[in-house]
């Protein structure tokens, strides 16, 4: 709906009278785009009554549609406040389409309407968030307000959803407790959850593991065994989703992280939960660490305590901790052999405990006809068991000796590493071998070993895969990069799966600034670029369980060559290698990854930057700008700019390679300034039009670089261009703002330090050929900007306020477009604004366009403030807000507790006549209105009484 002016009372009415049936509403209310509707709507009782759920003959629940909600959710982005208050009126409600679009509203708006939402989903929680609510979305709005300032509102909303709760019927515990996700629900989203929840969500998920482990029956006060259900920690050893193998995997990994920070504390904070559960992973995350630091030269003393404790401490003696307390053992004995002389302490204590447990059994007719001799032989084979799973390399010299008399006497215990409760003919569902199996291996063991294991798919339950070994393959070599030095000819060993392991791995331990072979590294890279796509192996198992052929390998080595050119503060590559890394990507055939990325045909939305980091192609582009703009001058770099030159002559249909131009632009400007001068019009356009290619570059530069007076003016021909556009212009990454706006805030950035003026041509262009609502959104992300600066350069506060001044003075001659004004009300909520500069012009804006005034913005606070020093202008500004906007809502609200009272106030008192009439006639207005306190609350800060200081100054 184009019109977007507020309706009168007989509009709505009429409007209403000609929707008398269900189909006659859909069609409105789908077709209706003025958020200045909703108030109107709302006090006509349009949104009053929403259908309830039906029971068909067959018996059958029916939740009608109500076609209202096509229109709430299309406009609660303009109008969050006024939606709001339709959706808390819809509390007794129990129709599924409310409560999902409920949630579809509250993760679209900000976050401070999205909390008034939260008392309804408290009354709605007992009976469920509704079956056609999308989880996507409640996760989705949990997440939205917890990386906001309503972490409180977020993590109430994670508990509903992600927080077990036993059921009331099911007192013997013989069902799974109820969440609010589904099972296969709560696994993908879970790790969503987690990045909002911060630093609390170690601790948040450990309490929901808890919490489940007691629903469920498997940890209370008298009794754990929930060590049980998780036989190992690194490997869940089933593909069945359901929440508890989700909390344990990404407790798992958070620990893992978190003992790097603080280990100690992480520790506490698992083992106070008291499980055995609990205990497993911190066990895990240590020596997960140890193993690490063992093989990255990182110095492993912070962990040190926290290993010593948990290999020490009592309450570790439980046959299902017994492999996580052996890999720690093994993981310590690396670092420092002194710590395990624990081990041996802990195992005889363990070996009194046993026998006194039986002893205690026998005694209460437990054990009947068992005998000390028969106790002995049991806690031999409890203590054999565990000092076979340590192994002798980890133990203590005289522990070795009686691993060796037991090994004698009771014959040595096969595979004593494989947990309680494992099928050992049943292999997980992606590794044959697990990556600390493999870090035990010499590197051509482990190459011969991938080079010899076949999927023959006759093993039973969920199946190993090549993919699953390449997985494991390059975490190990993401913490330990030498694991496969020495051994030559990869690319004739190993099929392409492991080959693009392998690069990844070294990748990612190059971004942690680890050494690598690069011998080995270079010949790898050279071997895979120069093969053949195709592949010399059969494809084994199924789909994504093998590569077909070599293009996610050639990939790989793009990425990983990279990295390797990049410069680093703690640049690990030495020069010599450095060099023959960039020739290797210079003079590296690329027309094979031209033709497959030219012949693919999108399916899905991928803007062109996101799809330049998917394929080989584009990523060679961004590679080959990296090694042209090294720092200082490579003695590769006229070739570097030579291949760039080439690859860019290329019909990229698709864009991503203008995109990946686009990203480095600075990048060549600053380092290759001389060969981007002779090419740039061909790049990014000029003012006599820009190509579809053009434009995805121009957007991406605007989108990824902040503005610079240097890259501006090198941008100036194109911006003229891109600007006769118009809202047609490509965007090469869809960022925050479309690719007009973001122009808008360049040119708006350029006034404000005086790089430009509005007599400039681009700028010029800009206001006047783009639509208002273009240059709203613009002047409106500048200004949100300035929100949280706490002080402002007197000249630029000064050019910025000109450039409004310039803008109302424009609206007044052309009312029509005064949907330019918007965002003027950031102006007031930015601190570092004083009244006496945003006062004025937010009333010149509001006597030109009064309709910005239903704009979502609480400014009761700052008027009040504002009307100490200008009483007349903030009770203009208060009229027109309060007369605007219409209804109940929040804003209307916080200006009437917030600004009404200190606004009159602080008129009455100002001394002026003629203004202290307007005021004591006005507050006799509002009185009739319904504010019947209102002269009570006056007085009280005239006379200096107010009870609090509420509607005092802040």
């Amino acid at each position: 709906m184009s019109d977007q002016r507020i309706p009168n009372q007989s509009q709505v009415e009429a409007a209403l009278l000609r929707i008398p049936t269900y189909q006659l509403r859909r069609v409105f209310y789908g077709g209706l785009t003025n958020p200045h509707w909703v108030l109107p709507l709302m006090e006509a009782g349009a949104f009053s009554s929403p259908p309830e759920p039906t029971v068909t003959d067959d018996g059958y629940i029916q939740d009608t549609y109500w076609p209202e909600l096509d229109y709430l959710t299309c406009v609660a982005p303009e109008a969050p406040e006024a939606v709001v208050d339709v959706l808390l009126a819809l509390e007794s409600s129990t129709n599924a389409w409310v409560r999902r679009a409920t949630f579809e509203i509250g993760a679209a708006i900000p976050a401070a309407e999205g909390t008034r939402l939260i008392p309804l989903l408290r009354a709605w929680h007992p009976t469920g968030f509704g079956w056609r609510t999308d989880p996507r979305t409640m996760v989705s709005f949990a997440a939205r307000l917890l990386n906001s300032n309503a972490r409180k509102e977020g993590r109430w909303l994670a508990n509903a959803l992600f927080k077990p709760t036993p059921l009331a019927d099911d007192p013997n515990r013989l069902r799974s407790p109820r969440f609010g996700l589904e099972d296969y629900w709560f696994e993908e989203e879970l790790p969503k959850i987690v990045p909002a929840l911060g630093e609390d969500a170690l601790k948040a998920l450990s309490g929901w593991l808890t919490d489940y482990l007691r629903a469920v029956g498997l940890f209370s006060d008298e009794h754990d065994i929930s060590g049980m259900t998780r036989p190992s920690i690194r490997d869940r050893g089933d593909s069945h989703r359901d929440p508890e193998n989700a909390l344990v995997e990404a407790i798992r990994d958070l620990a893992a992280r978190a003992v790097w920070v603080d280990a100690d504390d992480t520790v506490q904070i698992l083992l106070r939960h008291r499980s055995v559960l609990h205990r497993k992973i911190a066990m895990f995350a240590i020596a997960e660490a140890v193993r690490v630091s063992a093989g990255s030269g990182v110095n492993p003393n912070q962990l040190l305590p926290a290993a010593i404790h948990l290999l020490s401490d009592p309450e570790s003696d439980d046959e299902h901790l017994r492999i996580e307390y052996a890999e720690l053992a093994q993981a310590m004995s690396q670092v420092n052999p002194d710590a395990v002389s624990v081990i041996g302490p802990f195992l005889d204590r363990a070996y009194e405990v046993d026998l006194e447990r039986m002893r205690e059994a026998a005694r209460d007719g437990r054990l009947v006809g068992e005998h000390e001799e028969d106790f002995r032989d049991r806690a031999d084979s409890y203590r054999h068991s565990w000092l076979a799973a340590i192994g002798t390399s980890a133990l203590p010299p005289t522990l070795q000796v009686e691993l060796e008399e037991l090994d004698t006497r009771r014959g040595q215990i096969d595979n004593p590493l494989v947990p309680l409760g494992i099928v050992t003919t049943w292999t997980g569902p992606n590794s044959h071998t697990s990556q600390e199996e493999m870090g035990r291996m010499t590197p051509a063991q482990l190459v011969a070993h991938l080079a010899s294991w076949h999927d023959d798919g006759d093993i039973w339950g969920p199946r190993p895969s090549h993919e699953g070994q390449g997985r494991e393959l390059a975490g190990l070599l993401t913490a330990a990069p030498m694991a496969l030095t020495g051994v030559p000819d990869l690319v004739d060993k190993l099929r392409p799966t492991y080959l693009r392991a392998i690069l990844e791995g070294l990748e990612a331990a190059v971004k942690a600034d680890l050494e690598l072979d690069w011998e080995q590294a270079t010949s790898l890279i050279d071997d895979v670029l120069i093969h053949p796509m195709e592949s010399p192996y059969n494809i084994e198992g199924s789909d994504f369980d093998d590569d077909r052929d070599f293009r996610a390998t050639k990939k790989a080595a793009i990425g990983l060559l990279e990295e390797l050119i990049k410069h680093r503060d703690l640049d690990p590559v030495p020069l010599g290698f450095r060099r023959r890394f960039a020739q290797l990507l210079i003079n590296a055939p690329s027309d094979d990854a031209w033709n497959s990325y030219d012949s693919f045909e999108p399916q899905g939305d991928w803007d062109p930057l996101t799809l330049s980091l998917n394929y080989e192609w584009p990523k060679r582009i961004r590679a080959l700008i990296f090694a042209a703009t090294a720092e200082p001058d490579p003695s590769w770099k006229g070739d570097a700019l030579k291949a760039l030159a080439y690859e860019l002559t290329r019909d990229d249909r698709h864009g991503a390679g203008d995109a990946a131009l686009g990203e480095g632009f600075g990048r060549l400007l600053a380092r290759a300034g001389f060969w981007l001068d002779l090419r740039i019009e061909a790049m990014i356009g000029s003012h006599h039009g820009l190509t579809r290619r053009q434009q995805i570059t121009l957007t991406t530069i605007l989108s990824t670089h902040r503005y610079h007076p240097e890259l501006f003016d090198a941008l100036q021909s194109a911006v003229l261009g891109a600007i006769s556009v118009g809202e047609a212009l490509v965007a090469g990454w869809d960022g925050d703002s479309k690719p007009l706006p973001r122009l808008g805030e360049w040119l708006i950035d350029a006034v404000i330090l005086g790089h430009k003026s509005f007599d400039d041509p681009e700028v010029k262009k800009f206001f006047a050929e783009t639509p208002a609502r273009v240059r709203g959104d613009a002047l409106g992300k500048v200004a949100w900007r300035f929100l949280h600066a706490t002080s402002v350069d007197d000249t630029i506060r000064d050019r910025f306020g000109g450039i409004w001044d310039n803008r109302l003075a424009h609206v007044h001659a052309h009312p029509e477009d005064s949907a330019e004004l918007s965002g003027i009300f950031w102006l007031a909520k930015a601190a570092a604004f004083p009244p006496e500069w945003w006062l004025p012009r937010l009333r010149a804006a509001l006597a030109l366009a009064p309709e910005i005034a239903n704009e979502r913005y609480m400014l009761g606070k700052e008027l009040a403030a504002a009307s100490a020093e200008n009483p007349r202008e903030a009770l203009e500004v208060l009229k027109v807000l309060l007369d605007e906007r219409h209804g109940s809502g929040l804003t209307t609200f916080d200006l009437s507790m917030r600004a009404v009272p200190s606004v009159i106030a602080n008129a009455l008192r100002s001394g002026d006549d003629t203004l202290m009439r307007d005021a004591e006639t006005y507050m006799n207005e509002l009185g009739a209105r319904g504010s019947l306190d209102l002269d009570k609350e006056v007085r009280s800060l005239l006379d200096g009484t107010a009870a609090t200081g509420e509607f005092e100054d802040e």
